[in-house]
């Protein structure tokens, strides 16, 4: 049979134990809940951004659009990847846990211009080296190219899919 001191020892000692698991929030949900609201922000971003009429051109708010409308989540990432060189800087994007990385052309003539030297299974133009850690996937349409690193093979093909899409006709 348990004494009376020893019952309250312990009492005190598991409200003592639980009190401190309680206390501290697990980092994982701390992270989840940031990466949330971040997307979150991006969705309200693109929601209440006025519509510009479609040119059939991408440009990064029409691209971000678009991954929104998909369910992808994109995220501003400043973080870029070492990446090959090209002549306009690349727009950076997270999608889960994959890099975006896109280059916005100002027609398909500049971007057919760069995209001819690139070899299509490396994502990098010929003679530079490769700078991805992972394998890349090469996505082109009309004025844009575009490379995913990283993520989950469905992901990769649902991002591949919402750009090969392309974008509303223009207005007549």
């Amino acid at each position: 049979m348990l004494q009376p001191g020893a019952v309250s020892r312990s009492l005190v000692v598991t409200v003592i134990v639980s009190l401190a698991a309680c206390a501290g929030e697990d980092p994982r949900v701390v992270r989840a809940a940031k990466a949330r609201r971040e997307v979150e922000a991006v969705a309200q971003q693109v929601r209440a951004a006025p519509r510009a009429p479609s040119t059939g051109r991408w440009d990064a708010a029409q691209l971000t659009q678009r991954l929104v409308n998909a369910g992808l989540a994109p995220r501003a990432d400043d973080s870029l990847p070492s990446h090959p060189k090209l002549p306009v800087a690349p727009l950076g994007l997270r999608v889960g846990k994959a890099h975006l990385l896109a280059w916005i052309f100002a027609d398909s003539t500049a971007r057919l211009k760069s995209s001819a030297s690139i070899d299509t299974l490396t994502a990098i133009p010929k003679g530079q080296p490769n700078p991805w850690a992972e394998p890349p996937m090469f996505i082109v349409h009309n004025n844009l190219i575009a490379v995913l690193v990283g993520g989950s093979e469905r992901q990769r093909e649902r991002v591949r899919l919402t750009i090969e899409a392309g974008l509303p006709a223009p207005s007549r």
